[in-house]
């Protein structure tokens, strides 16, 4: 799937920050996230939720649209900010290939990744931690690792410790499927 750009040389991105508004650290009101994105020349910016997700019109690639969010979240809220910027084309993508059937009282989630050596460790760390027997399960998607849960093992399950550690901080972000609908409706 190409790219949507416009006439102008623009495209949608989302812009997926990591770490914020989760218990009490890193809180960002989403006017003022709105505000600097705006500022660090972004338009058409809409934020989703309260917990770190921004869709903009820019024509900068990824990388260095990355790049210039970062330095200035990183700035105007004083922590060191992380944020996974992907074309609207591509979270479109991933989405509607998700893979498995959405169970009741579960959770579908995308562990979005810079790195594909990251991704590859990811998903089998996270693979060899799923319990058989279990409805959890893993796999591999386009940039990204499908993950289903049970509903009060996101945090806890030994799958869950796989995203969580820190040497992963900076390459992963993950996203509810919901969560991503909810985005990808903003067009």
């Amino acid at each position: 799937m190409a790219d949507q750009h416009t006439d102008s040389g623009t495209y949608r991105a989302v812009a997926l920050l990591r770490g914020i508004n989760v218990g009490k650290g890193n809180r960002i009101a989403m006017a003022d996230l709105r505000s600097v994105t705006e500022k660090a020349g972004c338009t058409a910016v809409a934020t989703v939720l309260a917990s770190g997700n921004v869709v903009v019109t820019d024509p900068r690639p990824p990388a260095e649209l990355r790049q210039a969010l970062e330095s200035a979240y990183s700035a105007a809220f004083g922590y060191d900010a992380v944020v996974q910027v992907l074309t609207r084309d591509a979270v479109a993508a991933a989405v509607d290939a998700y893979p498995f059937e959405t169970l009741d009282e579960h959770h579908d989630y995308l562990v979005f990744s810079d790195s594909e050596e990251v991704t590859a460790r990811v998903l089998r760390d996270m693979t060899n931690a799923v319990r058989p027997g279990t409805t959890e399960i893993v796999a591999a998607g386009p940039g990204c690792v499908y993950w289903r849960v049970s509903r009060g093992d996101s945090l806890k399950s030994t799958a869950a410790k796989v995203t969580a550690a820190r040497e992963h901080a900076r390459h992963l972000t993950t996203r509810n499927l919901k969560t991503l609908h909810k985005i990808l409706a903003l067009g």
